[in-house]
């Protein structure tokens, strides 16, 4: 299957980077739904508005005030080209379209389909030179397990208390063992809604031994250890501010967290995945700097009593970690965030 990887879920990488899943962790509530999927065409010319209409269905029954997101991209290079979301009706359907303006004559791309930010499946699109922008409709049904935690409205939590949830929260999976800091700015900015690619970002920093310099090693090289690495918050905030965003760099812990995701900003957060597995390294000049084994992001994008929501870009997944479980991780790393907005 082609897929494309601004944003959607690829499970293969859940085995090339097996280390953060194997932690203590616990998915956020899902229920499993049918969703049905009309295209106005799949050969639309350049310049098209093509028209989608989707039916979400759990039950037998029609899911009102679900998310339905359309994400179209270059089958080759990755780069999106339109992306667009509605909420669902009392009776499961969404209207919605996808734009082919950025695209050109004989490119092959590929359309997701997500509800709720979780990956259901996707079509080849064909930008065809003289094609119509309708009349020539397909249907497609996806079926799978999505997040209840909706994007467009109040979330209660199953556990304990009121969910603080950031809408429209994206899922990514990673494009190599290393780069997960770089996903969760894509994460992060995408759901701002202006998607930056892991690669964009990559290019806009340097490397160091140091990672609140730049990026420590080799990106492709095997998750886990601290030669081949990864990079920390204080390094990517330039990188932010040259996309016109900007990154507030925490280790405030829990009430600055939770201020920032009240604030509506997603927050990337460094995680001791195995534990407090540091140690220290010092710059020539003498700085000191810690790294650790089993370090790994994610994007936090709400909270409740009971703990975090997450999207985890080793996984392209959501996931819930308890107070108690996430703190553990979250202490290793001197509560390491970076608040994107």
């Amino acid at each position: 299957m082609h897929r494309v990887r601004p944003i959607l879920l690829m499970a293969v990488l859940a085995v090339a980077i097996g280390g953060p899943l194997a932690t203590p962790s616990a998915l956020a509530q899902s229920t499993s739904v049918d969703t049905w999927v009309q295209i106005g065409t799949r050969t639309p010319d350049a310049g098209c508005v093509v028209d989608v209409s989707a039916e979400v269905r759990s039950g037998g029954a029609g899911v009102g005030g679900a998310e339905v997101s359309v994400m179209l991209a270059d089958d080759a290079s990755r780069q999106l080209i339109s992306s667009g979301s509605s909420m669902t009706d009392g009776a499961g359907v969404a209207a919605l379209v996808f734009d082919t303006s950025a695209g050109y004559g004989g490119q092959k791309t590929w359309l997701d389909i997500l509800v709720n930010g979780s990956y259901l499946g996707g079509v080849s699109i064909f930008i065809t030179a003289g094609g119509a922008c309708a009349g020539a409709p397909e249907s497609l049904q996806f079926g799978g397990d999505v997040s209840t935690v909706a994007s467009g409205a109040p979330v209660q939590a199953a556990s304990t208390g009121g969910a603080v949830i950031i809408p429209g929260i994206l899922t990514y999976a990673q494009q190599r063992n290393l780069s997960c800091e770089y996903a969760a700015v894509a994460i992060a900015t995408g759901t701002l809604g202006n998607w930056v690619s892991e690669y964009d970002i990559e290019a806009q920093i340097g490397l160091s031994d140091n990672p609140h310099w730049g990026y420590r090693g080799d990106i492709t090289g095997a998750w886990g250890n601290t030669t081949d690495y990864g990079i920390y918050a204080e390094a990517l905030v330039a990188a932010l501010n040259a996309y016109g965003f900007n990154g507030e760099v925490s280790y405030d812990g829990r009430d600055a967290l939770t201020a920032q995701i009240a604030a509506g900003h997603p927050t990337i957060v460094w995680l001791g995945m195995w534990g407090d597995q540091s140690i220290d390294e010092y710059t020539a000049d003498g700085t000191r700097y810690q790294v650790t084994a089993g370090m790994h992001v994610m994007v936090a994008y709400g909270y409740d009593d009971g703990g975090v929501y997450l999207s985890d870009p080793a996984n392209g997944g959501l996931t819930y970690y308890d107070w108690g479980t996430f703190q553990w991780m979250w202490d290793v790393m001197d509560n390491m965030a970076l608040g994107v907005s």
